[in-house]
């Protein structure tokens, strides 16, 4: 849909028609608001909006759920990495974890490695 004021050829002393379809619509608060000078500034402000409802505050409630979660983990829990490897916890210090990925193989990381955490131990 296209916001476009109605434009009419005038002579000198006539007047646009007033009422009906086509003078009301571009009179509204519709047309007033989309056909104006402000109408760039408008729609900016409108699919900003839109695109912080829709991407930006979904995306940073679940990176606060990870943070949460990470910084819940204890030994045992079971986690997957940002690599792709499910490993298990052996330990946790301050910014890093160790991660048991294969009996006998451990492996460290940081806790911004860990992309999700899969199962907490009880």
């Amino acid at each position: 849909m296209f916001f476009v004021t109605d434009a009419y050829a005038q002579t000198a002393g006539a007047a646009a028609p007033q009422g009906g379809a086509a003078g009301g619509a571009s009179s509204g608060i519709l047309g007033q608001l989309f056909g104006g000078p402000m109408s760039p500034i408008l729609m900016m402000g409108l699919m900003f909006g839109i695109l912080y409802l829709m991407v930006i505050r979904p995306q940073s409630n679940e990176r606060k759920k990870l943070e949460q979660a990470i910084e819940k983990l204890g030994k045992g829990d079971k986690v997957l990495t940002t690599s792709g490897m499910v490993a298990t916890v052996v330990s946790i210090e301050k910014d890093r974890a160790v991660l048991l990925i294969a009996e006998g193989v451990k492996v460290e990381f940081t806790r911004a490695a860990i992309a999700s955490v899969l199962s907490e131990v009880k």
